[in-house]
């Protein structure tokens, strides 16, 4: 089969996509005019792209949409208008989560990159039925995952596993559960955090519930921080022998500045200082920690990929985009033994930690390495299942070569293919189930949750079920307890957003390629 390879394949489709828009059965797309109120402007100009990439852009082609309201609410109404798009979010609680995104920056921001403020730590909500005096009370917590160097949260003493029970000096309650947000630098500039502590009561059977004194609170004022999505990495050798690498990687991010994708890549530069490391030191066994990656651009997988597969792989089929039917499917291939010579391990197993967190290019990662044929052991729980990616578009229908209306810059992100590994699979939408269940957020059937441990260190509980697999130690499987231990557990919705990029991002390539 010919291969044609674009090495701008995005504009040529931006081409198509302009001359394309008039179909069959349906009304005119109208274009923006100079004109329309800006608004107006900006919503046609989601509504022309949605109408071409989006994944079930034919239903969007039959709605008739009201252009008079904000970008983000016109683009929430047309999603939520077709109703064949199930695999584009999840629904929590009753409320429906969408992976297609639009942002909006200034277009008249400084050209100079500045890291984003924040207060350097990655969290979760939780909630628990607290034994009063009075009674029994619902409360929300969130827990700290991990802390980021030379961060507030890090010069304030906070670290992994600590537990935040006030913020801004008010319990969480059902009716302000929304205060977690506060965590967000989004949705404040500083925060005042009391933290509050769950121990293991006398007989082993309970919890006991202690929070700090009020004098205690920390202040956090959020800062410029580089959040580099390669948090740990290692290299040691287990009591069996077996010398073993490890990488905590929190975010497929090529670099500094997502902004830049051209120029930006000093993350995948230092991926591939990583895995020389590895290489140099002759590891054995891998361990990849991924599970907070909530996923990121589809070159770094393909990097990761390409340096973990084994070498007799290289430069073949790995990840398929499938697009609507009115385009064609795009390739990507691992890269070649030339361009990763210096760095590929050539693995033929690799150990993955994934959770309900990990999604999009995490979950891409394990099934597409599996559709090569490498032996992916999946430690965790199951991940999310998103099976969907995205396209990065602002380059359509503006003088500009931007999507420059009034005073901001738009970007879309529409869900606009599904992922397929090299055998043509892709069957996780509801999730990978690990082949070695562990859950580190809750257990009601025990207390193991209670101490996390440090990420990166042999004791850290799924780090060590990774090691004991690798030296044939038995791992105990997590069953229900004959005692049931009661401590309050209630369902708890993760309000928390994460930030950082969303879903898996597929950008031109040298690698990328339409059959």
């Amino acid at each position: 089969m010919k291969h044609t390879f674009v090495k701008y394949l995005h504009l040529v489709l931006l081409l198509v996509a302009t001359l394309g828009f008039v179909a069959c059965g349906h009304d005119p797309i109208p274009e923006p005019k100079p004109s329309d109120p800006e608004d107006v402007q900006v919503n046609k100009w989601t509504y022309q792209i949605l109408s071409y990439y989006y994944l079930w852009n034919e239903e969007v082609k039959a709605i008739h949409p009201a252009y008079e309201t904000d970008y983000q609410s016109f683009l929430t109404n047309i999603l939520t208008a077709v109703k064949v798009n199930t695999l584009d979010g999840k629904n929590y609680n009753g409320s429906r989560s969408f992976y297609s995104y639009i942002t909006a920056v200034p277009a008249t921001r400084a050209s100079s990159f500045t890291f984003p403020e924040t207060y350097g730590m990655s969290v979760r909500a939780y909630g628990f039925n607290i034994q009063t005096q009075t009674g029994t009370v619902l409360r929300y917590f969130a827990r700290i995952q991990y802390v980021t160097p030379n961060s507030p949260a890090a010069r304030a003493g906070l670290k992994r596993g600590d537990w935040i029970g006030r913020i801004d000096g008010k319990q969480i309650l059902p009716n302000n559960f929304s205060d977690i947000n506060k965590l967000l630098p989004t949705n404040s500039s500083s925060v005042k955090v009391l933290k509050c502590s769950f121990t293991a009561n006398a007989t082993g059977d309970g919890v006991i519930f202690k929070e700090e004194a009020e004098s205690n609170a920390i202040t956090l004022t959020r800062a410029a921080v580089e959040d580099n999505p390669i948090h740990t990495h290692k290299v040691l050798t287990t009591s069996g022998g077996t010398k073993v690498g490890y990488l905590l990687f929190n975010q497929f991010k090529r670099g500094y500045d997502d902004s830049d994708l051209e120029n930006s890549n000093e993350y995948e530069e230092q991926l591939r200082t990583v895995f020389r490391e590895f290489k140099s030191a002759c590891i054995e066994e891998l361990v990849l920690d991924l599970r907070y990656n909530g996923g990121g651009y589809v070159s770094t997988a393909q990097l990761l990929s390409s340096m973990i597969a084994p070498s007799a792989k290289l430069g073949s089929k790995w990840l398929e985009c499938r697009p609507n039917a009115s385009r064609k499917s795009s390739w990507y291939n691992l890269l070649t033994a030339t361009e990763v010579a210096d760095c590929n391990l050539s693995l033929s197993r690799l150990y993955v930690i994934a959770s309900g967190s990990s999604a999009s290019a995490s979950e891409l990662m394990i099934n597409n390495l599996r559709g090569l044929d490498v032996d992916v052991i999946h430690v965790g729980s199951t991940t999310e299942g998103k099976v969907v990616g995205m396209e990065v578009i602002d380059h359509l229908f503006n003088s500009k070569d931007k999507a420059i209306f009034g005073n901001y810059q738009y970007t879309l992100h529409p869900v606009s293919f599904r992922s397929y590994d090299a055998k043509g699979t892709s069957n996780y939408e509801k999730g990978l189930i690990p082949n070695h269940f562990y859950d580190e957020y809750m257990d009601e059937e025990s207390l193991r949750w209670i101490e996390w441990g440090e990420l990166g260190e042999p004791s850290e509980p799924m780090f060590k079920i990774a090691l004991n697999l690798i030296d044939g130690v038995a791992v105990e499987q997590s069953v229900s307890r004959a005692k049931h231990i009661n401590v309050g557990v209630v369902e708890c919705p993760n309000t928390l957003q994460n930030n950082a990029l969303r879903g898996t991002i597929a950008v031109p390539s040298d690698n990328f390629y339409t059959e």
